[in-house]
């Protein structure tokens, strides 16, 4: 057993202790493992009782880490929008995804009308349940009348906009409005500029703080691919254009199939899905004091050696878009024994290429033709892709199509299969797996064969295991759950792991909604729909990455005895 530099020393003499006890006790009966998981409030008593309910908690990591150390400064809720304020007035966005202490990142900012603005900087995190940390703030300037983008009316007043009447790209190609400088001390996170028009109108630029120098435990990937993937403004995204969404993403004649980073967020007052999903898993993590740094798609994409550097790849919320050279760097760093979580579901699951912007800056377009081998129509013919036919491996296809031949459940042990509308107040259960021998992560984190999780934590995307001859050997089934998609057809959800030839841990929530489990929190005049936590899935997931930063964790016991027979999911589409 190797001790991690993650793993505080009193958990590790626990972590000791468990091992003798373990060999003493049958792997079903549920051990006083309190110390390891910090409370396992859902726990049932020995006597078969439910434990008394306590308030919701987290499993510390390490008290000593950046993060912990970061979040022990005091905290703000002014990072929130105001109530009532009109999102759409004044507009912008970064000319980098990401950025490295002591970089100046160029803002591209425009309002209706030019008017007087602040702007502020707030790094996101737990900081006491507040959520933001104020890092920076210049109280007086003043915009530009560039061009904005309503739902309702279109683009407006955009003179310097490229569009692209071929791929539907959409490039805003602002004026240069502000050189924000990232401070020297700015630790790794995900940061929120917030542009506010007295108290009358407000919106965000996402930005992320990188430390490519960090050998930090985990790496927490923000999906910025898939952000841009489903971005609308200007009136195009990889998925349709404002006046008519693509059903089935059938016709490129309806969407893009090149997509812009040099244009603001239209979703959730300019921060994309960072609000919807991954600020729970963010909150989370850092309330639990994890030692980790961020990083983005792009950035792995762009240098995959950089997940080397951490024991954990911990991949969140909805990451549907990667590059060929992040899936080989992905699959590389498994190979080597990196583990990797999968908070989310639907991932890797369309090749994407990144390709320059006008400009020739790199990295500032997102491609992805959408074609198939099977086309339904004439706009996903494979030669509607110009990689198609001389370099096949870098065609925007899904990954399991046949011309690239590398479905994702050989990496994530999963696919994904299908989703359901929740707008009708459906919302399944994510059900806990049934049979003697439980695994012990899930024994370990207070739940029970069979055990129904409400409140949103399954959906509304799911995965699903395929029998396609690529499943790794000895997958875990840790829930599998009923759904009835959105075409009427029963299938079963998934949540799963397996341990690669490597060493390596792989663990696959297979639940968008996931991070819901986690953390509760639904920012001002964002409607990311209505959820609450639940203790156990928090430690589940907190025993997963405890079980990460381990060599031989007893956490696990025999994969075959977990393996009950399974129907095959059935392909979507």
């Amino acid at each position: 057993m190797q001790r991690s530099s993650q793993m505080p020393q009193g958990i590790l003499w626990l972590h000791r202790r468990w091992l003798f006890a373990c060999a003493l006790v049958v792997v079903v009966v549920v051990p006083s493992l309190t110390g390891l998981t910090a409370v396992l409030t859902n726990a049932a008593s020995p006597s078969g009782a439910a434990a008394p309910a306590q308030p919701f908690t987290v499993v510390p990591f390490d008290a000593n880490s950046p993060i912990a150390l970061e979040n022990r400064q005091p905290g703000t809720t002014a990072w929130e929008l105001d109530p009532g304020v009109s999102t759409t007035f004044i507009q912008g966005y970064a000319g980098m995804v990401s950025a490295l202490p002591g970089q100046v990142v160029p803002l591209y900012i425009s309002s209706v009308i030019p008017v007087d603005y602040s702007l502020s900087v707030y790094r996101i995190g737990w900081y006491n349940g507040l959520g933001g940390r104020l890092m920076f703030t210049v109280p007086h300037l003043h915009s530009q009348a560039q061009g904005v983008w309503l739902q309702k009316l279109g683009l407006i007043g955009c003179a310097t906009c490229l569009v692209d009447p071929q791929t539907h790209l959409i490039d805003a190609n602002w004026h240069v409005t502000y050189r924000l400088p990232i401070g020297a001390d700015w630790i790794s996170g995900v940061y929120l500029i917030k542009l506010s028009v007295g108290q009358f109108a407000e919106s965000y630029i996402p930005l992320i703080v990188r430390d490519d120098t960090s050998r930090a435990a985990v790496l927490v990937n923000i999906p910025v691919n898939t952000y841009q993937a489903y971005n609308l403004w200007g009136g195009y995204s990889l998925y349709g254009h404002a006046g008519y969404i693509v059903s089935e993403e059938k016709s490129a004649l309806n969407r893009a199939n090149q997509v812009s980073f040099n244009r603001p967020y239209a979703r959730s007052a300019g921060s994309a899905d960072f609000l919807e999903w991954d600020i729970h898993t963010v909150r989370w993590l850092e309330r639990s004091d994890i030692n980790a740094v961020y990083t983005t798609d792009v950035d792995v994409a762009r240098d995959p050696a950089l997940v080397l550097h951490h024991r954990i790849f911990l991949d969140s919320g909805h990451d549907e878009y990667w590059t060929k050279s992040m899936r080989d760097g992905i699959e590389y760093a498994r190979n080597q024994g990196i583990n990797l979580a999968f908070l989310g579901a639907n991932d890797s699951y369309w090749q994407a290429r990144l390709a320059p912007d006008v400009a020739g800056q790199p990295n500032r377009t997102l491609v992805c033709y959408k074609v198939s081998s099977t086309p339904h129509d004439p706009s996903e013919q494979p030669t509607d892709d110009p990689m198609y036919p001389a370099h096949p491996d870098l065609v925007t296809t899904q990954w399991r199509d046949p011309i690239l031949h590398r479905p994702e459940n050989s990496l994530l042990g999963l696919m994904y299969s299908s989703y359901f509308s929740g707008s009708n107040g459906y919302a399944p259960d994510l059900v806990i797996t049934t049979g003697a021998a439980l695994d012990q992560l899930v024994v370990t984190a207070g739940l029970t064969s069979g055990e129904h999780i409400g409140g949103g934590v399954l959906g509304y995307e799911y995965d699903s295991r395929y029998h396609n001859g690529h499943t790794p050997k000895d997958l875990v089934i840790l829930a599998q759950s009923p759904v009835t998609n959105v075409y009427h057809s029963k299938q079963t959800a998934y949540s799963t792991y397996y341990r690669a030839p490597s060493g390596a841990i792989v663990f696959d929530a297979g639940s968008i909604w996931w991070s819901h489990g986690l953390d509760d929190f639904q920012p001002t005049g964002i409607d990311a729909g209505s959820f609450s936590t639940n203790q156990g899935i928090s430690n589940l997931t907190a025993n997963i990455l405890h079980a990460m930063l381990y060599d031989n964790s007893p956490l696990f016991i025999n994969p075959s005895d977990n393996l009950a027979p399974v129907p095959e999911a059935a392909p979507v589409g």
